[in-house]
């Protein structure tokens, strides 16, 4: 076990600066040049620009020197804490996500718990009651949640509560420590459409796992010597039917974060998505880069803990 969690830890180094590569890359490949595009600003302050004033201004923005320069800066200041200097504002980049971060974890831990409070009963239920009328209502309701796109749920949901109990999203945003009720208030229903969609293939892979399991001989031999068929299920079958479901809740966080980046702008929820949006807007390159670096970083620590879970849960999980 512990050379396996030594193992599985040594490859999530690469496995980030790989990640840090490819987010740079990226980002310094889109065409245009943001020292060029902040002297605009109307063609008379264009064509007074010279290009001493166009290399001043990349200095400052820290777009001086090759790429691998400004990559090894990046770098090293990203995991000292410092994430840069906004390009829109000139405040540190962490200033500007740190309140940003708590909205949205927990929005995202909200979610989550959503997710798994209606996926594991659901799909035990579904397995255990297979074939009847439960169980068709169950998988049909997993898969339009699962066909539905977050955003035009999230509308259907906004029109149905308006219609019908005259609520709309709240103008300002309440924290938890601030006023519970109105933090609740705000983030319950985007959390119930991210979590609705992350427990559709979840309740899915449940119901399957569990039915898989069921026809074990180790069961089969656990009833036949007249355990209550709850023991068996929740001792026997249970902790083996959800290996799979482990697994899948590792790339269902990959999926909430990104229904986040929407509808905390459908909800008009300050978080790191609405961030990112106005970032994007703004091309602020040192913001987008350091939320997308973030949530890879979050992405990572959430396999390496289903990893982990995982040779917690089956002792004959190891790397060869």
């Amino acid at each position: 076990m512990g050379t396996y969690l030594l193992k599985r830890m040594l490859l999530f180094l690469p496995t980030a600066f790989g990640v840090s590569v490819i987010i740079f890359a990226m980002l310094h490949t889109i065409p245009g040049d943001y020292a060029t595009a902040l002297l605009l600003g109307g063609e008379e302050v264009y064509e007074t620009a010279t290009l001493e004033d166009i290399e001043e201004v990349r200095k400052k923005l820290g777009l001086d020197g090759s790429l691998p320069g400004q990559y090894a800066r990046w770098l090293g200041n990203f995991f000292q804490g410092d994430f840069g200097t906004s390009w829109n504002n000139r405040r540190p980049v962490l200033d500007r996500m740190l309140p940003r971060i708590a909205v949205s974890a927990q929005l995202g831990v909200m979610s989550i718990l959503i997710a798994i409070m209606v996926s594991i009963p659901g799909g035990v239920i579904a397995a255990v009651k297979q074939d009847t009328w439960i169980d068709y209502v169950l998988r049909s309701i997993s898969m339009a949640f699962e066909s539905m796109p977050n955003f035009w749920f999230a509308l259907i949901m906004i029109v149905s509560l308006l219609m019908v109990f005259d609520w709309i999203p709240p103008i300002s945003y309440s924290t938890l420590s601030e006023n519970p009720y109105d933090n609740l208030r705000i983030l319950i229903f985007p959390a119930l459409v991210i979590g609705a969609r992350g427990s559709a293939g979840m309740l899915r892979m449940t119901r399957s796992s569990v039915l898989e399991v069921l026809r074990e001989d180790y069961v089969r031999t656990a009833q036949s010597k007249g355990l209550h068929n709850r023991e068996v299920l929740f001792v026997h079958v249970l902790r083996n039917a959800l290996l799979p479901v482990t697994t899948l809740a590792g790339f269902e966080v990959v999926f909430l974060m990104g229904g986040q980046v929407v509808l905390e702008q459908v909800f008009n929820i300050p978080g790191l998505g609405k961030l990112f949006i106005q970032a994007i807007a703004a091309r602020d390159f040192p913001v987008i880069q350091a939320i997308v670096m973030f949530v890879a970083m979050v992405v990572l620590l959430a396999n390496l803990v289903v990893d982990i879970m995982y040779a917690w849960m089956d002792p004959r999980i190891r790397y060869s």
